[in-house]
């Protein structure tokens, strides 16, 4: 038992005198640059889209080099066109290492008001993000030091996909109900397609909540592309032919606000799903949409009671 003590105990020994060895005889420039670690590969998760804020976090694998690093914490700023869209700070546990590879979960947010422009213009040219980091690191035989790593990486930041309603129809009124068939146009100005897995909306006319709905199917939104998608509505008025009186007895045009929230799966690898909340507001001629309607269902019962008056002959 003794004899494999002083054995461990020489080889800490010749162990510590390879290292004092080394720092005293390799520059600290070569061991610094020997042990920087360089960036692996990257992943956005857990996005959500807002109308004023875009929060996320990107996944970076940061790799270690020929000696082994691990990163206490960081600070980091992202910047597109030598302008910043997000920068923050982050501490990290020994979990986040496995092997050669340490995984930095970083909070992003992004103001839609300084970013949006910036983001599609990224999208559209495929400009790459330039990532700087200030890591605070331990780092065998020198210590904890302070890495300063700056490169610019291929990173798909998602963009807010435009929206429009574009067309707004009444299909019906009567004692219980109002209906609606709206018309959206999804602007998709990203590099990948996505999924819309799911949407649920509401609409509120003039000063009265008129109509809520869920998209029925998922839909395809192609890269780069317009795609009009219909969404029906029921009323969610309990007096719905009194308010479009009220609405007959006002102005032609009224506004309108379509509030919606959805969850989109982009066909990409390095991006994870995307919960986007939107409002948009216009207005719609709701007068002669409501007298159409009306018109139609006359035409319909007076052809129904010939119909019923040539069948009794």
């Amino acid at each position: 038992m003794q004899r494999t003590l002083k054995v461990i105990a020489i080889l800490i020994g010749i162990l510590v005198l390879v290292g004092v060895a080394i720092s005293f005889l390799v520059p600290q420039e070569k061991l610094i640059a020997a042990a920087m670690p360089e960036i692996d590969k990257m992943k956005i998760t857990n996005a959500t889209i807002g109308e004023q804020e875009a929060t996320m976090l990107v996944n970076v694998g940061m790799k270690s080099g020929v000696i082994p690093v691990f990163i206490d914490s960081l600070q980091y700023e992202m910047r597109l066109y030598d302008q910043t869209v997000s920068k923050g700070h982050k501490k990290l546990t020994e979990g986040s290492k496995r092997g050669k590879v340490q995984t930095l979960d970083l909070p992003v947010t992004m103001n839609h008001n300084q970013t949006r422009e910036l983001v599609r213009r990224q999208v559209a040219e495929d400009e790459p993000v330039q990532v700087i980091l200030k890591a605070y690191c331990d780092i065998p035989v020198l210590g904890k030091r302070t890495l300063d790593i700056d490169r610019k990486v291929d990173m798909v930041v998602p963009a807010l996909p435009g929206m429009e309603v574009k067309d707004m129809k009444i299909t019906d009124f009567g004692l219980d109900n109002m209906g609606m068939i709206m018309t959206m146009a999804i602007d998709n100005p990203n590099e990948f397609d996505f999924y819309v897995r799911k949407m649920d909306y509401d609409l509120v006319l003039k000063d009265f909540i008129v109509a809520h709905g869920s998209l029925a199917e998922e839909k395809l939104i192609k890269a780069r592309s317009i795609t009009p998608i219909q969404l029906t509505s029921n009323s969610d008025t309990k007096k719905p032919v009194k308010n479009a009186f009220k609405l007959l007895a006002g102005k032609s045009d009224f506004p309108y606000k379509l509030t919606s929230n959805m969850v989109i799966e982009p066909r990409s690898e390095v991006v994870g799903n995307i919960n986007i909340s939107s409002v948009k507001t216009g207005s719609i001629d709701v007068v002669e949409q409501l007298k159409n309607v009306k018109e139609t269902k006359k035409a319909k019962n007076e052809a129904e009671q010939d119909q019923e008056k040539e069948v009794q002959k």
